[in-house]
């Protein structure tokens, strides 16, 4: 299903701008849909419905053996008690705003309806923008927007297990030193397992792959097959960059990316169902303005099951 589709399943334009501010629950609810269905990494994540700016998501876990050896007529002496703690979605509010000239409504072949085709083209922006704050954000970036949180990579980072490539090329040694720096307790859930990558990076692993003589390899060359490592499949993520700069020991290095392994539900979402859409004109400068107003979050759940590789090139 393509982007159109998925806009149109969720609810038409005419419903979205009817009322000229928030939009119903009902209407956010499937907007919040259509949101989750178009992104990769967030439509893996798990979602969290908020009708408040925050909330709190309870964790429970035991994180170590708790049985011991049966001996009858002996107390054990030994008693377990699981562990509680929380994770915390904390809202940040987006605007997404634009204008259409009331030129190009006069000049355009399809009149009115050019305004359903360029809110449509917005929304799906929308979406797209939504997910790389939660991939990219960080709150000491020069970038205002990706400021406002810190998403995925950055808890993985900070949080998480880092192995730093030092600009060597896309070998399967990056997936390998994930995969071994992951904490065992977190393999057990193996099938969830995914390598987050950017589509240089897949494009490169497939290249190499394709380097093989046999029907595998070229399998991988002439289709848009996915691929695995040990078993766990590689995702292509567009909101993975492959143009970042860094310098490594002295010496400038650029088209560098990274790889994220976890496991899909060790991923949160969380979105407001409170989002508006609002319509005025500019009659001074011959305008229609829009604002389109959402509030996201995002959160990992267990970031000690979180591992990255930084420092990935993909230069030819």
């Amino acid at each position: 299903m393509n982007q159109r589709e998925l806009l149109e399943k969720a609810l038409t334009t005419a419903d979205m701008i009817a009322g000229g501010g928030e939009l119903s629950p009902e209407q956010s609810d499937k907007f919040v849909t259509y949101l989750h269905d178009l992104s990769i990494m967030a439509r893996d994540a798990r979602q969290i419905p908020m009708k408040a700016k925050k909330r709190d998501i309870n964790k429970l876990g035991v994180g170590q053996r708790a049985s011991v050896p049966a001996i009858e007529g002996e107390d054990p002496a030994v008693r377990q008690k699981p562990t509680f703690s929380k994770v915390s979605l904390d809202c940040v509010e987006i605007m997404t705003p634009f204008e259409i000239t009331y030129d190009v409504f006069e000049d355009n072949i399809v009149g009115e309806d050019l305004e359903d085709e360029i809110i449509k083209l917005f929304a799906a922006q929308i979406a797209t923008d939504h997910e790389e704050l939660y991939v990219m954000g960080d709150k000491e970036s020069a970038d205002t927007y990706l400021a406002l949180t810190d998403g995925w990579r950055k808890v993985a980072r900070t949080q998480g297990h880092l192995y730093e490539h030092a600009g060597g090329g896309v070998t399967t040694d990056v997936l390998g030193e994930l995969l071994d720096r992951l904490p065992g307790k977190y393999l057990r859930d193996y099938a969830d397992l995914r390598y987050y990558v950017s589509p240089k990076f897949e494009h490169a692993y497939k290249r190499l792959l394709g380097q093989r003589p046999t029907p595998v390899g070229d399998k991988f060359l002439l289709t848009n097959e996915s691929t695995t490592y040990a078993g766990i499949p590689i995702v292509r993520v567009p909101m993975i960059p492959s143009t970042l700069a860094e310098e490594i020991e002295g010496v400038p290095h650029e088209k560098l990316t990274f790889v994220i392994l976890t496991a899909r539900k060790n991923l949160i979402t969380g979105v407001h169902r409170q989002m508006t859409l609002e319509r005025d004109r500019d009659i001074f400068a011959r305008m229609r303005q829009y604002a389109f107003t959402s509030r996201i979050a995002c959160a990992v759940e267990e970031p000690d099951a979180m591992a990255i590789a930084e420092q990935v090139s993909v230069a030819a």
